[in-house]
């Protein structure tokens, strides 16, 4: 009995050990996809947690040096934390990887258009920038149209604004509607938004 026992250990640990050692394996290796980190990150951003969403999207750029979405992303959380110089570098790494990607272009028009920091505003290039975005869309994309009228009003183009911001809020989603409509007002009272 006690050598059919042996035989039977040796015949069953091998096996264990290859499912323990799959299993350890499994746990320690991290996803090698872009895709997963960015969706992390975006899912800490939007739960406040910029600093862990930051890692995600350096971990996706790292294994992904040429996705310009974690760029953009990242910028966003940059932007989101006042970080405005790192923010506006992503903004343009973004561009220079995917060029035909409107997002980028918008992106970096609202941080111009938009900045807590007056020294980071820049109403002239935020048009333009705003411009390209919404031409590389077709000027379809009501977030973009939004953003076109910040950079208007940034310049101090107040018709445009009022425009751009009409035609955006035609089709903005419900849970952008109030924001967008408070912006409208500035406009139509001849403010950027945020006011100087």
């Amino acid at each position: 009995m006690n050598s059919r026992l042996v035989k039977l250990i040796w015949i069953i640990l091998p096996t264990v050990f290859v499912f323990l050692f799959s299993c350890a394996s499994t746990q320690k290796s991290a996803p090698k996809d872009a895709r997963f980190y960015n969706n992390r990150g975006i899912a800490n951003g939007e739960k406040g947690q910029y600093d862990q969403a930051i890692s995600d999207f350096d971990k996706a750029i790292e294994i992904n040096p040429s996705y310009s979405k974690a760029y953009n992303n990242r910028g966003i959380i940059y932007r989101l934390k006042g970080q405005y110089d790192l923010a506006i570098l992503d903004f343009k790494k973004a561009i220079e990887i995917n060029s035909w990607d409107p997002e980028g272009y918008n992106n970096l028009a609202w941080l111009f258009a938009t900045a807590k920091s007056p020294i980071f505003r820049n109403g002239k290039k935020a048009v333009d920038l705003g411009i390209k975005a919404c031409e590389l869309s077709v000027w379809r994309n009501a977030e973009y149209l939004d953003t076109l009228a910040a950079a208007y009003a940034r310049a101090s183009d107040f018709d445009n604004a009022v425009k751009w911001q009409e035609k955006a809020l035609q089709s903005i989603g419900e849970s952008k509607k109030n924001e967008a409509q408070q912006r409208l007002n500035f406009y139509r009272s001849r403010k950027p938004w945020p006011e100087d």
